[in-house]
Order: structure tokens, then C-alpha cells, then sequence
């Protein structure tokens, strides 16, 4: 099954440039006691992961959103990202807009990759 976003492929979305213009909502230990806080520096590195798995995001109300589960060294762990485009069609440039650590699965499928084997 072929997803498509203004035209393009999911899976051949460009995520070059990242920006937090919020960082609030990467404090979730604020909304959601006991969750954990998310560096935006690691958001944005998890985000333009090469290796990263991009997806539309299911929860998204307006329907733009994407969804990427990739890996953050700053983090130390599997992080799963939720963007929205700067353009239509996206240009690459991609404003995150919250980010939390991966679930088992979600860290199961990254680490099924061949990339992403080895990442703990």
C-alpha cells in the first residue's frame, strides 16, 4: 500500500532542516506526569536521522503531520517525532512539534532496520 503526501511518496519525504518553534510541548513531564522531557537538540537529531522511519501521523487533526522514529545519540535512545511542513509541497524544512522516547514496537521496528540494528 503506497502513502503519498502532496504528491510524494512517505517514504521519500525530505527532512533536511528542523526547527522546535514551540519547545514547550517537548516538555511533556509538564502536560503528563512522570513522562519524560525532550531536549530539542535531540528532537531535531532523532528527526533528520537518515535511517529514520517516516509515516504519516495518525493523530494528526488537520492531517499534515508525519510521524518519524529515529535515533538520537544525544538521547541516548529511539525517539519518535511528530513534524509538519514549513511548504506544500514539503520542501524538506519541518517544524516538530512534540517528541517522546519510542515505545518497544516502535524501537523494534527501527532496530529491524538494517541501520538500526545495534541501536539499544
Amino acid at each position: 500500500m503506497d502513502d503519498w503526501y502532496d504528491g510524494i511518496p512517505v517514504v521519500d519525504l525530505r527532512i533536511s532542516v528542523t526547527d522546535v518553534p514551540d519547545p514547550v510541548h517537548l516538555r511533556r513531564s509538564a502536560r503528563y506526569p512522570g513522562e519524560v522531557d525532550i531536549d530539542p537538540a535531540a528532537a531535531m537529531e532523532a528527526a533528520t536521522d537518515p535511517h529514520g522511519l517516516i509515516a504519516r501521523d495518525p493523530r494528526s487533526r488537520t492531517g499534515e503531520a508525519i510521524r518519524v522514529i529515529g535515533y538520537s545519540a544525544t538521547a541516548g535512545q529511539v525517539l519518535l517525532v511528530v513534524l509538519l511542513p514549513d511548504d506544500h509541497p514539503p520542501t524538506g524544512h519541518w517544524h516538530i512539534v512534540t517528541a517522546w522516547p519510542a515505545g518497544r514496537r516502535q524501537t523494534a521496528a527501527y532496530q529491524a532496520t538494517d541501520e538500526g540494528r545495534g541501536v539499544e
